[in-house]
């Protein structure tokens, strides 16, 4: 079930979950934007790069932790549906 669930993630949910849609989201990913050019005035070559760095570490992190979520809320949902169903006969 785990490869399945993998597999929906990675060709379908990954691409719908990061669209941005929401005012909300637009909002958040303004200032986003603003924040990363008020840190570029600040900051030399070397400075962003290594802030750089650090950012996609922590994307990359939460991407992990976000599909991680995904599996076991899947997995849980399921259980709690079967034992649901099992406790009713």
């Amino acid at each position: 079930m785990k490869e399945t669930l993998e597999k929906l993630w990675n060709e379908y949910l990954l691409d719908e979950c990061a669209e941005i849609k929401t005012d909300e989201e637009r909002k958040h990913l303004r200032e986003i934007v603003e924040l990363h050019e008020k840190a570029s005035v600040l900051l030399n070559k070397q400075q962003q790069d290594a802030v750089e760095q650090y950012v996609d570490a922590l994307y990359d992190m939460e991407a992990l932790f976000t599909k991680k979520a995904f599996i076991k809320g899947c997995e849980f949902a399921v259980s709690f549906l079967l034992e649901a169903r099992i406790s009713e006969k």
